[in-house]
């Protein structure tokens, strides 16, 4: 059962994890985005309901978009149940509070323009 509220997009870049300071602590690497959040591959384990401030931009050009996340789920499987292919570890991300002009931005990379 798919419980994603947004479609997803597949995008490989350096997601930043940041302190209230916006010192960078971690760096991980996306798997995919929506409008509602995103998907890093790490096996940093995290617990659901974990805050965290991220760091990344949609491509090379961009400026950074910086958003706090929620954790929504860990996948530390390396398949999931009933699955043959492997399933990538990481971490799901819920964006909190993004702003207007980043969840357009964003809704244009998924809409490809």
């Amino acid at each position: 059962m798919n419980k994603r509220i947004s479609p997803r997009k597949m995008l490989q870049t350096r997601v930043i994890f940041e302190d209230e300071f916006h010192d960078e602590i971690f760096y991980f690497i996306s798997k995919n985005i929506s409008a509602s959040g995103i998907f890093i591959q790490s096996k940093l384990p995290l617990s659901a309901g974990t805050r965290v401030f991220l760091k990344f931009c949609l491509n090379l050009e961009d400026k950074p978009i910086h958003v706090a996340a929620e954790v929504m789920r860990q996948i530390n499987k390396k398949r999931g149940p009933g699955r043959r292919r492997p399933v990538t570890p990481g971490i799901g991300l819920k964006f909190m509070g993004l702003s207007q002009s980043d969840f357009k931005r964003i809704e244009a990379f998924l809409r490809g323009e």
